[in-house]
């Protein structure tokens, strides 16, 4: 019996020592936790409280949100809020899938990085030497492209509009199709501008892809999702490789900034897929962003070879000639308190953000179900990563921009280069607060540079201007004149027994005030669906932007035809006509004229260009 009870009392004694022990170990861990802090100088114990008063002070806006903060031991913080559906009052929770958009090209980057350490892939090689023979058709400079030139995006192409996705699940082609049957033209010298590029980091991905033997989508599946454990994302342009993901997909609801619903179908397949068609859950995307994160304790499990991950985050590419860099392999570098690195993305119905710094270890995934999103996909970042205003790049001496600038990211071949004089800007004070850097007469920006408008730009923009003025002249004198004002001066001359004389210089003047305005009509139908479109993603097929340039083509070949009758006519005064009548064909040549060089300028008849 004694046995029984000093046995009870030993066990008891131990039971009390290791409930002891345990507490102290708790308390010791709680402790550690809360003093630590992340890159900001934030308190980890601070963090839900900052984010959750963050959030409802903008809830007004808000459609949905994930968001993970995380360092090099677990996950420091993670919460979902708002709604996937508003309309069906269907919440944001573990298995809502958000749009990564251009976060997937990190995909492209990390596979070209795997197969540069089996020795596949060279960096520094002209990408030709893995393409099929004669399959870059739109080049215009000799020096060789390289995947590190597609990585900075300094390839030299220049911007797609049309083509870039569609609502039709059947129009989506093979990868290798779709940057075969449509290439942009290379307008700068490869390695010399960063001019933002989703074919070009298309092109990257095509060529992992004839390297490694496997599709695109493949490939990342085998090499990157499983490994990963990653069970809840798709990367290709139909979702098709994960029908869970695809699924979800179509529950999701998506709304622009102010929370609104977006209109249009709501859901597009990206054509150039591996640059922007990643979709899956917040947990995933923080897999993904803990394996690529440099972590002291463990080993990149996407790396053989840990060298591999140390060369992918070395500097590519600076901000002109400055040491502050601005991009790493294929990884853009923020510029908040810390330098940060990582990827933004953005489709027509979510927006999602991954960043992490590489010396501390900590990192933040967000993802929304809004459009071009930036209170919670930038902003809130300064949370954890600090502040512009303490970084490196806003301790350089620097000056607002004078005069209005023009983005590297343009159009300047084809029917489309006239939206490239269109988009001229302005740098303000308030432009300060942002990350860019000005040598010269370049800017050096975040996600690409910007250029100082030339006197040929300004000179675009007044040409545009005649362009439009041309078109509204001959809207206004079709239809005021020729519908409306020509039959009623014609009924009342009737009525007052007034001989009617047919004046044959105003028929020629009508037919080409009719084909001016069809044309303007027709490129002003053009601009419209094209703004509506990067709202809406409603933006059309190639094949619709090639008829109205083919429009165009044919109408100036008639306009010209019109212009020529009309001259021979009027040598030959083989038509008499008032003076009046004469002087206002007069005006009516020259805003054809005006609009035949418009046209000719900005290559709108090049209907094969598009």
């Amino acid at each position: 019996m004694m046995k029984k009870i000093r046995r009870i009392i030993v066990i008891c004694i131990i039971g009390v020592i290791m409930f002891q022990s345990l507490c102290v170990t708790s308390f010791a861990f709680e402790r550690s936790t809360e003093d630590k802090a992340v890159s900001s100088g934030m308190a980890y114990k601070d963090i839900q409280t900052t984010i959750e008063k963050y959030v409802e002070e903008h809830s007004k806006t808000m459609a949905g949100m994930s968001v993970a903060i995380y360092d090099e031991n677990n996950t420091i913080y993670r919460n979902d809020f708002g709604y996937a559906n508003k309309e069906k009052n269907c919440k944001v929770g573990k298995q809502t899938v958000f749009e990564w958009g251009s976060t997937s090209k990190l995909f492209i980057w990390v596979s070209a990085m795997q197969l540069v350490e089996q020795e596949k892939l060279k960096l520094n090689k002209d990408i030709r030497n893995y393409l099929p023979d004669d399959f870059l058709t739109n080049l215009t400079y000799d020096k060789k492209i390289t995947m590190l030139d597609l990585m900075n995006h300094q390839a030299g192409f220049q911007e797609m509009y049309a083509g870039v996705q569609t609502s039709n699940e059947n129009e989506v082609q093979h990868l290798e199709e779709t940057l075969s049957a449509h290439q942009p033209k290379q307008i700068y010298e490869p390695g010399t501008v960063t001019a933002y590029s989703n074919w070009g980091a298309a092109l990257a991905a095509y060529i992992i892809q004839r390297v490694s033997g496997m599709d695109y989508a493949e490939y990342v599946r085998y090499n990157i999702l499983q490994p990963l454990g990653m069970k809840h994302t798709a990367v290709s342009a139909t979702l098709q490789d994960n029908l869970w993901v695809k699924k979800q997909r179509e529950k999701l609801g998506c709304y622009d900034i102010d929370g609104n619903k977006i209109a249009g179908k709501g859901m597009y397949y990206i054509t150039l897929y591996p640059a922007g068609s990643a979709t899956g859950t917040i947990d995933d995307l923080l897999l993904f962003a803990c394996a690529i994160t440099p972590n002291s304790k463990r080993k990149c499990p996407l790396f053989k070879n840990q060298k591999t991950l140390r060369l992918m985050y070395t500097a590519t590419s600076y901000y002109g000639n400055s040491e502050v860099p601005n991009n790493y392999h294929g990884f853009f570098a923020s510029q908040y308190g810390v330098e940060t690195l990582g990827h933004g993305g953005n489709t027509f119905g979510c927006s999602t953000m991954l960043q992490f710094d590489p010396q501390s270890g900590i990192g933040m995934v967000v993802m929304t179900n809004q459009a071009h999103e930036q209170t919670y996909n930038y902003k809130m970042y300064e949370f954890i990563f600090g502040k512009f205003a303490d970084s490196e790049l806003a301790q350089r001496k620097r000056e607002v921009p004078k005069g209005l600038v023009v983005s590297a990211r343009t159009v300047e071949k084809g029917p489309f280069s006239v939206f490239g004089s269109l988009g001229l800007l302005s740098y303000s004070e308030e432009d300060l607060n942002s990350w860019w850097y000005q040598e010269g007469k370049c800017i050096y920006g975040g996600y690409g540079d910007y250029f100082i408008a030339t006197e040929k730009l300004i000179l675009n923009l007044v040409s545009i201007l005649f362009f439009a003025l041309a078109g509204i002249y001959g809207v206004i004198t079709i239809i005021g004149g020729g519908l409306i004002c020509l039959p009623i001066q014609k009924a009342m001359k009737k009525k007052k027994g007034i001989a009617i004389i047919d004046d044959p210089f105003r028929k020629w003047n009508y037919v080409t005030s009719g084909i001016i305005a069809a044309i303007f009509i027709d490129f002003l139908v053009m601009i419209m669906r094209l703004g509506k479109g990067i709202i809406t993603g409603e933006i059309g097929t190639i094949t619709s932007y090639v008829m109205q340039s083919r429009a165009i083509a044919i109408m100036s070949i008639l306009l010209i035809v019109c212009l020529v009758l009309g001259f021979v006519h009027w040598i030959k005064k083989s038509i008499d006509t008032t003076k009046t009548g004469k002087i206002k064909y007069c005006i009516t040549v020259f805003m054809a004229i005006c609009m035949l060089v418009n046209i000719v300028i900005f290559d709108m008849y090049q209907f094969w260009a598009i």
